[in-house]
């Protein structure tokens, strides 16, 4: 009885260490793959565009599921732990659409391989660019010689499919331009013609280099400018159009620049007329500077590379610019600029005021003016007192101011100046400090190419001294 108990027993042992080794050889599960879109069913002008964002799961009955494998050909396989992705396919160049296989499949814990990969077809068409002007950056109505804006292009395929990019200026032709160059200069090739004329395009900031030739521009009356880009199919995107901009031509080879009102104007510009005539003329102060250059860099400098010489007058205020938002006075502005322009031979004639809360950290060295005087209290000159020349005197009148003047800017000039005038000055509130007026800069062959006041001259003198001061300078100094 005990002995059929046991071989019972055994029996039903064997029989349960049977059934585990049968369910070992069984093996582990491949895991499923699902796309959670089973298919897009999309033709023509309903496409997707390249840019598509898909989501897929995986399944495995046995165990979990650790990542997935990506194919675009069901051979070469990229992994990756996502359920999801934004694709951006591309098209192949010239072709408006396409149709793209997409395979995913699914990997477990132990590294097993869904053999039957989830597939979609995804339909695409091609989106065409959009190319699109600043407006803000154009000159407000009209601009000297120099038209500076910026553009800029997008594709919803990716602005890398995007391949040319093309100017036109009014009924010209179409010209390629840099597709990476977003600010461009645009310069008459002969600045003093007028009508239609052949221009240079300039690219950033660069003044040097001079880049395509454009046809179509008018000097002397309204142009229109026209931007569009092209994409690896070819396809155009719709032309941008600017607002309309006078471009004036040049008519002189002095360049007036104003920073102070019209009463200063009128006097400045009488004198000019009296005694050197002719010459272009830009307001830069009226309603808070709107005329002034939305990028200094590098309009300005193209413009002014245009003179033979630069008469520049201001004073402490200060303006914004409407791109940047810097705040500076107007030479603040321009100095950088001049600095170039004096190194590459230009004259430049500047008078300019300062106030006391005035930052000079970036005129100092540019002008023959090293600092001015750090002391409280400030410096008065008395109508009795005079504006007194010492470089070459007998060329150079004696100036009387019209009233007493109170906060003088008196300077201390730089090592390479040549002091041209000093005030006869007396102190008030304890100001102590320098009486330099006037300094130039003489080069080499000993010819004055730079001059700079910080007194105010419509401020001293007769009218006909001012004249003689203007004559000298304009028609004598910089005579070479």
């Amino acid at each position: 009885m005990k002995n059929s108990w046991w071989i019972g027993a055994f029996a039903m042992l064997l029989t349960i260490l049977a059934c585990e080794r049968t369910g070992d050889e069984i093996g582990n599960a491949a895991p499923e793959t699902k796309m959670v879109v089973d298919a897009i069913n999309l033709t023509g002008e309903d496409r997707l565009n390249s840019v598509v964002t898909l989501s897929w799961i995986g399944t495995d009955k046995d165990g979990y599921v650790t990542g997935y494998d990506v194919s675009l050909d069901n051979v070469s396989w990229d992994f990756t732990t996502q359920t999801d992705s934004t694709f951006r396919f591309e098209l192949n160049a010239g072709s408006d659409s396409t149709d793209i296989d997409l395979y995913i499949r699914a990997i477990d814990n132990e590294g097993t391989i869904d053999p039957t990969p989830a597939y979609l077809r995804i339909p695409l068409k091609n989106t065409p660019p959009v190319a699109v002007f600043n407006g803000e950056s154009f000159p407000n109505d009209s601009t000297l010689i120099v038209t500076t804006f910026e553009w800029d292009a997008s594709d919803i395929d990716g602005d890398e499919s995007i391949t040319q990019a093309f100017l036109k200026i009014n009924d010209g032709t179409w010209t390629e331009i840099d597709k990476n160059q977003k600010r461009i200069s645009v310069v008459p090739t002969n600045p003093s013609s007028t009508g239609t004329t052949d221009a240079s395009i300039y690219y950033g900031t660069n003044t040097s280099n001079v880049g395509p030739t454009i046809d179509g521009l008018i000097v002397g009356d309204t142009n229109l400018f026209y931007v569009k880009v092209v994409d690896l199919a070819n396809s155009e995107s719709a032309p941008d159009t600017s607002t309309s901009i006078y471009v004036h031509p040049k008519t002189s080879d002095l360049l007036v620049v104003a920073g102070e009102g019209e009463l200063v104007q009128n006097e400045y510009q009488r004198a000019i007329n009296a005694t050197y005539g002719a010459h272009d003329f830009l307001d830069y102060e009226s309603n808070s500077g709107e005329n002034q250059p939305k990028y200094w860099s590098p309009t300005f400098e193209l413009l002014i590379s245009n003179y033979d010489i630069l008469l520049q007058f201001g004073n402490g205020t200060t303006f914004t610019n409407d791109i940047t938002g810097q705040r500076d006075i107007l030479l603040g502005f321009s100095a950088p600029f001049i600095q170039n322009y004096s190194t590459n031979g230009g004259k430049s004639f500047i008078i300019n005021s300062f106030t006391s809360n005035n930052d000079v950290s970036n005129i100092a060295t540019v002008m023959p003016f090293d600092s001015l005087s750090s002391s409280s209290g400030q410096a008065v000159i008395q109508v009795d007192s005079a504006m007194v020349p010492v470089y070459n005197p007998s060329n150079y009148p004696t100036m009387n101011p019209v009233s007493i003047l109170l906060g003088m800017d008196p300077f201390y000039p730089t090592a390479d100046a040549t002091v041209m005038y000093e005030g006869q000055l007396e102190s008030f509130g304890n100001w102590t400090g320098p009486n330099t007026l006037a300094a130039g800069r003489i080069n080499g062959s000993n010819q004055l190419f730079q001059v700079f006041f910080t007194a105010p001259l419509h401020q001293f003198g007769t009218e006909a001294e001012r004249d003689e001061l203007f004559n000298q300078i304009l028609n004598n100094d910089f005579n070479w």
